[in-house]
């Protein structure tokens, strides 16, 4: 009935496949569970413990094929009709996640679930990673907001999945896999449904790496539009859809002067304890604003003077 599928890349994921393994089981229905190391060098060994649970497999990749291709290669492993796609860094907080997602399979869905993310306690406070735990908050974990397909938290039929293609030209690093994938879907007709069933992000990224996260997806989405490969991109993205208005509307130019005025202020306040989502939509649409105008480094305050600094990633 179920074949779940993680890739993996340097995360144990020990604990997921055991507390997922309990549910399938106790289930009844027949299932596989994969685990394939992309290319993985960090806790294979430990990894491997989960060969010894019924109906687990452990696939080790030496070549490092990337999240965004290892989502299409790895269907090609599973045996049964429904595909449950999970990313590694995920930590099951409900008794019933596999059964409610078999309830549906059960019925024969021909729509793609989107199961969601589950926030962390709203006094839950770390500096370190105020950015991140805002974001959870605010945005992904809230279901009365509009969002496209997550790769991290999904069940789809394999004979859809397989019918996908992967783009040979997807650029390279982090950022808006699922929003291709998503769009491809709705191309083809397919249904993209929104369930409560969430799984909680176990891995937290520091307010630094965010940003610089942020950055490269800002870079994927407009390398993917100026492709010209997927009409319609604009309207999966509201991040790309302001741009292009802000463009259409001659206002690019004066936008970019502006954000070059506040960067440092919004940066920031997006480093600080207390962030706050519009200074973080304002950074995420200037730094794009800047990588297609093709400007030179950003210049940052350090120390009350003035230095050159690249966005690294």
């Amino acid at each position: 009935m179920l074949s779940v599928l993680i890739p993996n890349y340097n995360h144990d994921c020990l604990e997921l496949v055991e507390d997922l393994h309990r549910q399938l089981v106790a289930c009844g229905s027949p299932f596989e569970l994969i685990v394939a190391e992309d290319g993985s060098t960090l806790h294979v060994a430990e990894n491997n413990r989960m060969s010894r649970l019924q109906g687990v497999r452990h696939v080790i990749c030496r070549e490092n094929r990337g999240r965004y291709r290892m989502r299409y290669w790895m269907p090609v492993l599973a045996q049964y009709p429904y595909l449950l796609c999970l990313d590694s860094d995920a930590k099951v907080v409900r008794g019933d996640f596999v059964e409610k997602y078999l309830e549906y399979a059960r019925r024969g869905t021909e729509a793609v679930l989107v199961g969601g993310l589950a926030a962390r306690p709203g006094d839950l406070s770390d500096p370190e990673h105020s950015l991140r735990l805002a974001y959870e908050r605010q945005r992904e974990s809230r279901t009365d907001i509009k969002k496209g397909l997550s790769c991290f938290n999904y069940m789809i039929r394999a004979d859809v999945m397989r019918r996908l293609q992967p783009d040979a030209d997807f650029p390279a690093g982090y950022g808006h896999e699922d929003t291709v994938m998503g769009l491809e879907l709705k191309r083809m007709g397919v249904e993209i449904r929104f369930i409560d069933n969430p799984l909680l992000h176990s891995g937290l990224d520091t307010n630094e790496k965010m940003l610089e996260k942020s950055v490269m997806a800002g870079r994927n989405l407009l390398a993917l539009y100026r492709g010209g490969r997927y009409p319609g991109l604009e309207e999966e993205s509201r991040l790309l859809k302001t741009y292009l208005k802000l463009k259409r509307w001659r206002l690019a130019g004066l936008f970019r002067s502006g954000y070059g005025l506040c960067r440092n202020p919004v940066r920031a306040n997006l480093l600080s304890p207390d962030p706050k989502m519009l200074c973080f939509d304002l950074f995420r649409l200037g730094e794009m604003a800047w990588e297609d105008a093709g400007k030179k480094p950003a210049r940052l305050k350090k120390n009350g003077r003035e230095v050159e600094k690249k966005v690294e990633l």
